[in-house]
């Protein structure tokens, strides 16, 4: 992403539901991962500068009666006052704050784990709001079959759930814990240039 004083035109950016998803995993008797998705999100990002240039604004918008786990019953768990509380708590939220690029410009293909960008946010789960910290690679850009301008990432973080008031502890009948506390949260985004 390059910043281009000359030209201050702003541009919008939404989300490409068809090709992005927002995923969380966690350990699940903390030898195995579990895998979750949040079917239906938005994401809406300002830019300033041509191309992609300098974020100005980010919003992300995710609705949890969507999430799934491949396993209703778990999935209706989830969605209960154990966990994220669904009818009082529909939505999680992140408020972006601070974007820095990190490596280089475009990114190599080669270096498919190097972490280009570093995003500060506010992330809201269960109405409780905490400063996180994730790490993005940009894919880069291409016009899609519809000839709309398109950018690619991938954003990552690793956040603990019981920050956020997700603190049911299941346990097995020798006492070992059914999920982990720490949640790995994984955004792959395909953002369509609205304006």
């Amino acid at each position: 992403m390059s910043t281009n004083s000359q030209n201050e035109s702003h541009s919008q950016w939404e989300i490409d539901p068809l090709h992005s998803e927002l995923i969380f995993k966690t350990k699940y008797l903390l030898i195995s991962t579990l895998s979750g998705y949040i079917r239906d999100f938005s994401v809406n990002l300002v830019t300033i500068g041509s191309d992609f240039g300098k974020v100005t604004d980010l919003r992300v918008k995710g609705d949890l009666n969507s999430l799934s786990t491949g396993h209703v019953p778990r999935d209706e768990h989830l969605k209960s006052k154990d966990f994220f509380d669904t009818e009082l708590h529909p939505q999680i939220e992140f408020d972006g704050i601070f974007f820095e690029k990190q490596g280089m410009h475009p990114p190599s293909h080669l270096s498919v784990y190097r972490r280009d960008y570093k995003l500060r946010g506010k992330l809201t789960i269960k109405g409780i709001s905490k400063l996180v910290l994730l790490e993005g690679e940009f894919g880069g850009m291409s016009l899609g079959t519809d000839d709309q301008k398109r950018a690619g990432f991938t954003v990552r973080g690793e956040i603990s759930r019981e920050e956020f008031g997700l603190t049911w502890k299941g346990l097995t009948t020798a006492g070992k814990v059914l999920v982990s506390d720490e949640v790995t949260i994984v955004g792959n985004l395909q953002l369509v240039k609205k304006s």
